[in-house]
């Protein structure tokens, strides 16, 4: 039997104490194992409701590659158990030691880790550094992920992008980045909700220069969003990308093989939600839901589930910008609607593009000539060949046989949660099955 068999069917009995005899019966003479399930059901009564709320979890510290992280007041016993992988230190007010780095602080955990500002003592720097979760560690589908981020990052050396600096397999994997002081695009938005016009241009600007960079060494983010965006504390507005956890090459033909969707769902785009291959346009979608949100203070597609975002990012066309900001600028709104083309051939071509674009909106509000402001040619989506497909899909999702049982309904949901809460806490806040829910659980059972 699989993890996620055992674990799906330790859901199923509320009773503790009959959980607590499937478990010892089932993982006899496999302590590991035991644990692993153990760490996955924990995590599961934490994330309860994820799939009935908001399909994005709170935004994180500023200073982590990862969004699903809370403060380090939470679970501090929890967070000691798994802590062990520290040496000890000699040091006032430190925590312990691992590697050459001084660790000074908690910044944040999650599901997938822990992140510490520390002090690289060769260097003499303060780092953020990264350590995965250890019960995950031996998972090789979490570690090669893990890997890849840092792989990924590593890759790309600019300005508006987190520089990770190592990365470390002894005793446990971490990654050694840089420390950014400072707050997530998405804290700023839920301390002050919409931006200004300038600093919406500017990030965004920022943003579209830093994806410019990714694209050019290969590069496709596929969780662009508020939580990744990391806005640097100082007198001057700059803003880094961060956690590349996610980012795949060019040419990585794997997303369709897979059957596996990885990404957050109120800001991906239609091709990545329905499992196609992906290009950069993808992340320029995301821009598009990032600059969007930053107008309006509101995400552009808003559903009580994560399956009911991503239905409506296949098929519905954002509310207008000006209607919940009429402040906003015609030219900037028909810039959006242009990055969140379903067809992503309709799109904006490439981030420099936009950036460009940007850049000039930008000018023309600093030095008033209004008439500088860009034109953008409006969209006119024709959906390509393979999006006809998408609303024989989008319905088996949207609306299951009416003739179904309840039970069997409410099994095949209780099953999809669970196999949901199991790749949450393995691939990250972004990674989801949704291809075989859609055919396997929403489809009419045989």
């Amino acid at each position: 039997m699989t993890d996620e068999t055992i674990f799906a069917a330790a859901l199923e009995k509320a009773d503790p104490a009959s959980r607590t005899h499937y478990l010892e019966e089932v993982c006899a003479g496999n302590p590991e194992l035991h644990q692993r399930i153990e760490n996955l059901l924990r995590a599961h009564d934490k994330a309860g409701g994820f799939l009935e709320n908001s399909p994005v979890p709170a935004a994180s510290p500023a200073n982590l590659l990862t969004q699903d992280l809370t403060g380090p007041e939470s679970g501090s016993d929890d967070l000691k158990e798994t802590m062990t992988f520290l040496r000890p230190s000699e040091r006032s007010g430190s925590l312990g030691r691992i590697g050459h780095y001084e660790v000074l602080e908690v910044l944040g955990r999650g599901g997938f880790g822990i992140v510490f500002r520390a002090l690289d003592e060769t260097l003499q720097r303060v780092v953020a550094v990264k350590v995965m979760a250890p019960h995950l560690a031996v998972a090789s589908p979490a570690r090669k992920r893990f890997l890849r981020e840092a792989r990924s990052s590593a890759r790309v050396r600019h300005e508006h992008i987190v520089q990770v600096y190592a990365v470390e397999e002894d005793p446990i994997p971490y990654l050694v980045m840089e420390f950014i002081p400072g707050e997530t695009l998405q804290q700023r938005l839920d301390r002050t909700g919409p931006l200004e016009l300038e600093e919406v241009l500017l990030f965004g600007k920022q943003i579209a220069e830093g994806l410019e960079a990714a694209h050019a060494q290969g590069l496709i983010h596929r969780d662009i969003k508020p939580g990744n965006i990391l806005i640097e504390s100082g007198a001057q507005l700059s803003i880094k990308i961060t956690d590349f956890g996610l980012a795949r090459t060019a040419d990585d033909a794997s997303l369709t093989q897979s059957g596996i969707i990885a990404g957050t769902p109120m800001y991906m785009a239609p091709e990545q939600a329905h499992g196609d291959k992906l290009d950069h346009r993808a992340d320029l979608f995301s821009l598009g839901s990032v600059l969007y949100t930053m107008c309006s203070g509101r995400t552009p597609f808003r559903a009580r589930s994560a399956l009911a975002v991503l239905k409506r990012v296949a098929e519905d066309t954002p509310r207008d910008i000006r209607e919940i900001i009429p402040e906003v600028p015609q030219w900037l709104c028909d810039l959006i609607a242009r990055l969140h083309a379903k067809n992503p051939e309709e799109r904006i071509g490439t981030a420099q593009e936009v950036a460009d674009l940007l850049g000039q909106g930008l000018a023309a509000l600093q030095t008033g000539q209004t008439e500088s402001t860009p034109v953008i040619t409006p969209v006119t989506d024709k959906p390509r060949e393979a999006e006809s497909r998408i609303p024989e899909r989008r319905e088996v999702i949207a609306q299951p046989d009416p003739t179904h049982q309840h039970k069997p309904r409410k099994r095949r949901w209780d099953i999809a949660l669970a196999v949901f809460v199991f790749l949450f806490f393995v691939l990250g806040p972004g990674g989801f099955i949704l291809r075989e829910i859609a055919h396997r659980i929403f489809s009419p059972a045989r």
